[in-house]
């Protein structure tokens, strides 16, 4: 048995992950089932970190047991007393609007775990996680191997889709500030690395983190140890190989994330390490955002993204499938930093690779959610609202997949209002629009979502939203909230879409003032103006 004592801050979270994934290697576990388990204990670690002290500050305490046959990871917080395990399984066939708030994060821990147990004992919260050992042979679960052994997925590179380069022994590949804009298989030969001092050799890749954030610089040069053959892949390549073969796509985001920890950890000297994850997280998310916004006689669009400092996975993104439909979506990805930037950045390109087929809303988030479940092995997932909109007919069709419901300002719902707005004008107000809530993609295969559609006339808008709106928390752990939300957008509703946003944006920052961000912001709105 062995203990982990530390203040309940987000900032300990990387000692309290090794500390667990340290505890589930000594188990031999494979290393997609110390993924999983860390995933559990992060849902219920932030949940402590973030409510268990309101206002006041204490100590989380971990202790994991070594069984034969299971792991008991036991977490423990002397704050306000919740039973997580009280809270009812989330329906997740249920209208958003139905849903209770609550119980989705305890759901996926018992999805993953075998076994969760609660009590409360001399003023102290009691969580306690098993994971029982899948197989044994010769008195060793998995074989004998280590989660870092050879039953891991090797990722099979897409040679087709990558141009055969070679060089000589001394040849310079890169330097250090140059544009990261390619990636590079080794086939033959080795490389060093020079500023972390390191060699590559045959079937390694670098490079890898510049095809997701294309505008990144070079950390390090790159100089040929001996004679060279790679295989490289720069942006064009990399947009025809997600729509070929999104699969493998997936197994390059895997890699690149255990890529990234091998580097992270040799940066360390240099620079402080979570301050380099952030930074890498926050290039990958900004770079996959389109920041210029079309100008239309049929529509206006405007929309944001603010970060918080422990980034997580929001997204959007607007792009036309043919002439008269234009697409817009808004996600958010579950966890921080670079897995979640990474896993916002393939979730968004196969998005648009399916919608840019001509499918339906709910075909588009099918097909994605298919695709991505088998190589989840990380477990994430990832909310998303989806629409397409004719910009010649004023329909408007939409999918839901697990995603906060959208506000849309109807000019002929005021015969139903009962709940009229300072001076009104009755010519039209926000209200939430009533979409089944949908399952979240990337954690059940076969998840079908439902097809919606309406016609908006000229003059209403859709507004779209992530979570770090509505659960915006101030000092007095008080949250935004839906309702003051929908307020505010009664009151500024005659304004330009984008002065909407950042007029909303305003208003949550004054409502948080000191208060530490803690999930990113993002916003969408699109105003129809009519066939041109």
């Amino acid at each position: 048995m062995e203990r982990l004592c530390l203040p309940a801050k987000l900032g300990n979270l990387e000692s309290m992950f090794v500390f667990i994934r340290d505890a589930a290697a000594r188990q031999y576990f494979k290393k997609e089932t110390i993924d999983k388990v860390q995933l559990a204990c992060e849902e219920a670690l932030v949940n402590v970190i973030n409510y268990a002290y309101p206002g006041s500050e204490g100590d989380l305490e971990i202790v994991v047991l070594n069984q034969e046959h299971c792991l008991e990871i036991t977490i423990i917080d002397s704050g306000i007393e919740f039973n997580p395990l009280a809270l009812a399984a989330p329906d997740v066939t249920a209208p958003m609007e139905a849903r209770r708030i609550g119980g989705l994060g305890i759901f996926m821990i018992r999805q993953i775990m075998d076994d969760v147990i609660y009590r409360r004992e001399d003023g102290r919260n009691i969580l306690t996680l098993v994971k029982t050992n899948s197989c044994c042979h010769d008195g060793k679960p998995n074989g004998g191997k280590s989660s870092s052994g050879a039953s891991d997925c090797v990722c099979r590179w897409p040679l087709e889709f990558m141009k055969k380069e070679t060089f000589r022994q001394g040849e310079t590949l890169f330097k250090a500030g140059d544009p990261a804009d390619r990636m590079f298989y080794i086939a033959k030969g080795a490389i060093r690395l020079v500023e972390i001092k390191k060699v590559v050799g045959e079937g390694d890749v670098i490079g890898e983190m510049g095809i997701f954030s294309p505008y990144k610089e070079r950390t390090c040069s790159a100089v040929c140890e001996e004679d060279l053959e790679v295989f490289t892949m720069g942006k064009d390549e990399v947009i025809r190989f997600f729509g070929k073969d999104p699969s493998l796509a997936i197994e390059l985001i895997q890699v690149s994330i255990k890529r990234f920890i091998e580097n992270l950890k040799a940066e360390t000297a240099a620079r402080e390490r979570m301050e380099s994850e952030l930074r890498i997280a926050k290039d990958i998310q900004a770079s996959m955002l389109p920041v210029e916004f079309p100008e239309r006689k049929e529509f206006d669009l405007f929309a944001l993204m603010d970060p918080a400092k422990e980034v997580g996975g929001d997204f959007y993104d607007f792009f036309f499938v043919d002439d008269h439909r234009l697409c817009f979506v808004i996600g958010d990805v579950s966890g921080k930093g670079v897995p979640a930037a990474l896993f916002m950045a393939i979730s968004k390109t196969l998005i648009k690779n399916e919608a840019k087929r001509g499918l339906s809303t709910d075909e588009i988030l099918t097909r994605v959610n298919n695709i991505m479940y088998p190589d989840n092995s990380t477990c994430q997932f990832v909310t998303v609202f989806c629409a397409i909109l004719n910009i010649q007919t004023g329909e408007l069709q939409f999918c839901n997949a697990g995603h906060n419901p959208p506000l849309v300002f109807d000019r002929s719902c005021c015969g139903d209002c009962h709940d009229p707005i300072e001076n009104c004008d009755h010519l039209g107000c926000f209200n939430y629009l009533k979409v089944p809530g949908g399952f979240v993609m990337g954690v059940m295969e076969n998840k079908l979502s439902q097809n919606n559609s309406m016609l908006i006339k000229p003059g209403d808008t859709v507004f779209l939203y992530t979570d770090g709106v509505t659960e915006a928390m101030n000092a007095a752990q008080e949250q935004f909230s839906e309702e003051r939300l929908k307020t505010i957008l009664r009151q500024i509703q005659k304004q330009s879409v984008k002065d909407i946003i950042l007029r909303m944006r305003e208003e949550v920052q004054g409502f948080v003032l000191d208060a530490p961000q803690s999930d990113d912001i993002t916003m969408l709105a699109v105003r129809y103006k009519g066939a041109s």
